[in-house]
């Protein structure tokens, strides 16, 4: 890690390669000191870079799989500059551990390598990629790109949220990458891996850039991802070129027999509140437990009050551990905290506070605190009944159903506001042909009719 080196400056890479800028603004970890620079791009350059893309041809689809999968060793590499500086790097901005920085960053090279198979777990089965794949069949559905270009406007919470906009490159878009300003490293290695590889300048670029920049990348291209909170949800969320990666308000229900032994529900969930630092958008947020909810609560906090997820959340500056350990007691100035408040906040050794996990427990159902989330380990518990159907579990990423009663899982499936529904599986779980919010290719690509008479 390069802590303190205010010379080094990340480079935009357009569609003619490496492009020096001249505004620039500092990167900082969160105790406050500089790690690089980074260029600010202007419109002019975002529109010029768009509109090559969007001039060129995709590269075939074999090539685009085998390139990905050598980018994603490349990325492990140090042909790229060293692994371990920029995991370094990541979590100095982050906030992550050490340990869940690595895991993390190492995540990236499997997303990077299966996106591919990701992207294309999407297509229709009935639905072909190109007619030529047809065959002697008088019709059928030709999976076909909504567009050209992809801008992704990406956060920096996780190295992993670059997942998406790699299966856009999968399915043959030209990709503008704007990095988060707070988190630019990932982005920055996964384009250089992807060059190194052999994706031209016009297939990725990297466009670091402010929020009129973002802007012009959202207007220039065909298809938008954009990662934020409800002011971004509000901004995007009534476009149909954008897909808004919002708020997760991820959640656990349980739901056990009677005589069940709860230790293990309680570990399950201590371990969803706690992964990535809690700053994910599938952290479990809010649990509700058909039963003793008190209980339930109470032996959680002892978990997650344990040393092995004590220092699990992030390490911010002490101004933002004040700025939301303050919002955090406005918010909860009703709500008994099974963890004092004021015990939440660690300060280090360097300067940053590490924002230890709290747990909150409510008397009754109240949607609006159960859709709180902040961006630390933060967990509401709440009791739920049979009765209360899934009414306050709506709105949700992902919902887990802790339980043996199969008509539970019924009822979140269909409520058509719970994204994902997971049966004693964490919140946190992924896999490599399940969708996140969707299928990203469901957004990015149609069926198209085709018939022949050969």
């Amino acid at each position: 890690m390069a802590q303190g080196n205010t010379e080094r400056v990340l480079v935009a890479r357009t569609h003619r390669g490496e492009r020096a800028v001249r505004a620039t603004v500092p990167v900082l970890d969160v105790a406050g000191h500089p790690l690089a620079r980074l260029p600010v791009c202007p419109p002019l350059l975002i529109a010029q870079t768009l509109a090559a893309q969007r001039a060129s041809a995709p590269l075939p689809r074999r090539d685009r799989a085998d390139l990905l999968a050598a980018a994603a060793r490349i990325f492990l590499a140090d042909s790229v500059g060293g692994f371990a500086d920029y995991r370094d790097d990541v979590s100095a901005v982050s906030g992550h551990s050490r340990e869940t920085a690595d895991a993390l960053c190492r995540a990236v090279a499997e997303v990077a390598a299966t996106a591919t198979e990701r992207a294309y777990a999407a297509r229709p089965v009935a639905a072909v990629e190109s007619w030529r794949d047809a065959g002697h069949v008088a019709e059928t559905g030709v999976w076909s790109r909504r567009g050209e270009t992809l801008g992704a406007i990406v956060s920096g919470n996780s190295p992993t949220v670059h997942t998406a906009w790699l299966q856009a490159l999968a399915l043959g878009y030209r990709v503008a990458v704007r990095p988060s300003q707070g988190e630019p490293f990932t982005a920055d290695r996964l384009v250089r891996a992807l060059h190194e590889a052999g994706f031209r300048n016009t297939d990725v670029s990297f466009l670091p850039t402010d929020h009129a920049g973002a802007d012009e990348i959202v207007t220039r291209a065909d298809r938008a991802l954009v990662y934020g909170g409800v002011a971004v949800s509000r901004k995007y969320g009534a476009n149909p070129r954008v897909k808004v990666g919002g708020p997760g308000r991820s959640k656990t229900l349980v739901s056990l027999a009677p005589g069940q032994d709860r230790g293990p529900a309680v570990a399950a969930v201590a371990d969803a509140v706690a992964a990535q630092s809690g700053t994910a958008c599938v952290n479990t947020s809010a649990v509700l437990v058909d039963g003793d909810h008190r209980g339930f609560a109470t032996e959680l906090a002892a978990v997650l009050r344990t040393p092995r997820h004590r220092r699990s959340g992030p390490r911010v500056s002490q101004a933002a551990a004040t700025a939301l350990i303050g919002h955090l007691t406005a918010r909860a100035s009703d709500i008994e905290p099974l963890v004092p408040i004021e015990e939440l906040a660690a300060p280090g050794h360097d300067g940053a506070v590490t924002l230890t996990p709290a747990v909150f427990v409510l008397d009754r159902l109240d949607t609006e605190t159960l859709g709180s989330e902040l961006p630390f380990p933060c967990v509401w518990v709440a009791p739920w009944r049979r009765g209360d159907g899934v009414a306050p579990l709506r709105d949700s990423l992902v919902v887990n159903a802790i339980t043996s009663d199969e008509t539970i899982l019924d009822d979140l499936l269909e409520e058509s506001s719970i994204a994902n529904v997971h049966w004693n599986a964490p919140t946190t779980h992924s896999g490599t042909r399940m969708p996140h919010d969707g299928y990203v290719g469901e957004f990015l690509m149609t069926s198209k009719g085709f018939a022949a008479n050969r």
